[in-house]
């Protein structure tokens, strides 16, 4: 895609207007708003409402004939987990820095709460963090607004899926999870994702970054990337690769308590003709978002960013494939003035 043609938008926590930080082209801006405080997030995220929180599935308008990202019931769960070997959707049996920096992500859109997961990215602030995840996570491309309430766990597994209930169902807080919880204070998209209107082309950039502000368990105030160590993020690398994908799938068959891995060679779409590439992996709905690493150290849990789980097809020679956007020059932009953003009101890119 040219870059003339792309653009970012970014709504900050406390600045009333959208910045539309742009590379060449003119875009008209949404409609503005704001996250609310941390404590009002924690507060909104009552156990009850993370237990009926659902995956974000996205329909585009166009496409291959049955097409839609991350279906429901795409298979059944690999069998091992935590190997060097390939994986098309097992639990993560090790420990390693992957666990502590991929979580679950917890955000509200049109009055619906839903789940995604996302990953702690490196950045040069000393007040703030960034966290990586999908477009469709941060930003509702069908109203043409922001998330809300948009809130990341850190290592859910250890904690947050505490069966506490009679009924059998998970009870959860921000002080059963190892590290606590953090809001963000700003979210960062593609406006080729935001103008897309779901299309099939707009999965090409189907990447947000999340700002994250002062954050853990009830009373603390600390920063992210501090407490739970940060992975490296890279640009432009050549394609088929060796990758792993890690995330929180919840639809059907997983439950979105357990971090699932796949694991292999990615290949080029050849199906939908997207510049996304693919991996055969099983993980369904609430994995979006989940990063994808090269360059992957399994005993260390230790890699560079690459890419997050954006969609599957539910139809065609490459249905079993979770696709993810390929981070590219205008990836690199976007990672940028994330990095910007808390400084920045208005920003214009490079």
């Amino acid at each position: 895609m040219n870059l003339r043609l792309r653009s970012f938008v970014v709504l900050l926590a406390a600045v009333p207007v959208l910045a539309f930080v742009s590379v060449g082209s003119a875009v008209q801006p949404a409609n503005p708003g704001h996250q609310p405080d941390h404590a009002t997030v924690v507060r909104y995220w009552t156990p009850e409402r993370v237990a009926r929180a659902v995956p974000r599935e996205v329909s585009p308008d166009s496409g291959p004939s049955g097409f839609t990202p991350l279906a429901r019931n795409a298979g059944k769960p690999g069998g091992g987990g935590g190997s060097t070997t390939s994986s098309g959707g097992a639990q993560w049996t090790r420990a390693g820095v992957v666990k502590e920096t991929t979580g679950k992500v917890l955000f509200t859109m049109a009055g619906t709460d839903y789940v995604c997961s996302g990953s702690v990215v490196i950045d040069t602030s000393a007040t703030t963090s960034l966290v990586l995840t999908a477009g469709h996570c941060a930003y509702d491309e069908t109203n043409h607004d922001f998330a809300t309430h948009w809130m990341f766990v850190p290592d859910y597994e250890d904690g947050g899926s505490i069966i506490t209930n009679p009924d059998g169902s998970h009870k959860f807080s921000c002080d059963t999870v190892p590290y606590g919880c953090w809001t963000a204070t700003a979210l960062v998209t593609t406006t080729a994702w935001a103008n897309g209107n779901g299309s099939l082309a707009a999965f090409n950039d189907d990447y947000a970054f999340a700002v994250m502000g002062a954050g853990g368990k009830t009373g603390e105030a600390k920063q992210l990337d501090a407490t739970v160590g940060a992975q490296g993020i890279a640009f432009d690398r050549k394609h088929p690769a060796t990758v792993y994908a890690f995330g929180y799938p919840q639809a059907s068959p997983y439950d979105g308590q357990k971090l699932i891995y796949c694991a292999g060679t990615d290949s080029a779409d050849t199906w939908g003709g997207t510049s996304d590439f693919g991996l055969k992996c099983n993980m369904t709905g609430g994995s979006s978002g989940g990063p994808w690493f090269v360059d992957f150290d399994p005993a260390t849990g230790i890699g560079k960013l690459n890419s997050v789980n954006s969609f599957k097809y539910t139809a065609g020679p490459l249905s079993k494939n979770m696709f993810g956007p390929y981070f590219d020059a205008y990836t690199q932009k976007t990672y940028n003035e994330a990095l910007k953003v808390p400084s920045d009101n208005i920003a214009i890119a490079p």
